[in-house]
């Protein structure tokens, strides 16, 4: 299922590699990035960054391999606009980021984020914390799942096997000053 672009009135957001892991782990991921209302980017080093998805193994029952990932049909599709520093002050704060963070993505994200006003999806602690110093309004894997969920309604058991799926595949959990946190060990609790 692919869509055409966002449109222009569409909220800008700008997606970290955790977070786009997170989502590609879910089996859900275009879907729920659909579901947002989000005009989503993806920064070229977190481009550069996921180039493996777990998956379950089916020659080795309980066992996972590492897949090659390949994010063009959600770039062809129109669903993740590619992204770089495109002027002197996104580089300089690119650069900047780069000495927080030992990730380009990360760096990258929040540059981008910083200066062009884009929402940041993110799932890691520090970029979190970083961003919301400097007054970015930042969403994480599990609102962003929460905001599928709320919209699609696709029964406990398909919900909780995406939960599952991003816990196990990604080896994801939210931490407990996230939110959704209840919601996520409710939901995983629950079936």
């Amino acid at each position: 299922m692919s869509r055409k672009r966002q449109a222009p009135s569409a909220q800008p957001a700008v997606i970290d590699a955790c977070c786009l892991i997170d989502l590609l782990a879910s089996g859900q991921a275009e879907a729920i990035l659909q579901a947002t209302g989000h005009a989503w980017h993806l920064p070229t080093s977190v481009q550069d960054e996921v180039q493996y998805v777990r998956q379950h193994d089916p020659d080795n029952p309980g066992g996972y391999k590492n897949v090659p990932t390949d994010l063009t049909p959600l770039v062809k599709s129109g669903l993740l606009t590619t992204c770089q520093p495109d002027d002197p002050q996104e580089q300089a704060r690119y650069v900047h980021y780069a000495t927080v963070f030992r990730s380009d993505g990360e760096a990258m994200c929040l540059a981008l984020g910083e200066c062009r006003g884009w929402v940041v999806a993110t799932d890691d602690r520090k970029a979190i914390r970083v961003a919301r110093k400097v007054g970015l309004t930042v969403i994480s894997c599990p609102e962003l799942i929460r905001t599928w969920a709320d919209a699609t309604q696709p029964g406990p058991a398909i919900l909780s096997q995406v939960l599952r799926e991003v816990q196990t595949l990604a080896q994801f959990r939210p931490n407990e000053a996230m939110p959704e946190f209840d919601w996520w060990l409710k939901v995983v609790g629950s079936t």
